[in-house]
């Protein structure tokens, strides 16, 4: 039972730190949403790499806050659509495998 309350309080704590990674957006700025994605992403890939979350709860920890997060919701969807666009070397795998299956939620072809 404290592993499942430890995770979960490591989960909260990594959801929080995303949440305050994320950079303002604009108005309709396509630039400041990306880069708010490749920031928030970079960190989630960092916590990957340190082993504080797995690939798969770090890909749920961005869902959720694309659902519960308004600005990440719209950097997401930026990336997602100019994704063929970003330069792989700026984005982190997780960011690009998150971004493709955001593609695949929009009903758009991954991107190789």
């Amino acid at each position: 039972m404290t592993d499942i309350m430890n995770s979960n309080d490591e989960s909260m704590e990594a959801f929080e730190a995303l949440y305050q990674s994320m950079p303002p957006i604009g108005f309709l700025n396509r630039k400041k949403r990306v880069i708010a994605y490749l920031k928030v992403t970079k960190l989630a890939q960092k916590m990957v790499d340190d082993k504080v979350l797995d690939e798969d709860n770090a890909k749920y920890l961005l869902s959720v806050l694309a659902r519960k997060y308004a600005p990440f919701q719209k950097a997401a969807t930026m990336a997602a659509l100019h994704l063929g666009t970003i330069d792989k070397a700026f984005i982190s795998p997780l960011g690009f495998r998150y971004a493709n299956d955001f593609r695949c939620n929009l009903n758009m072809l991954p991107v190789d």
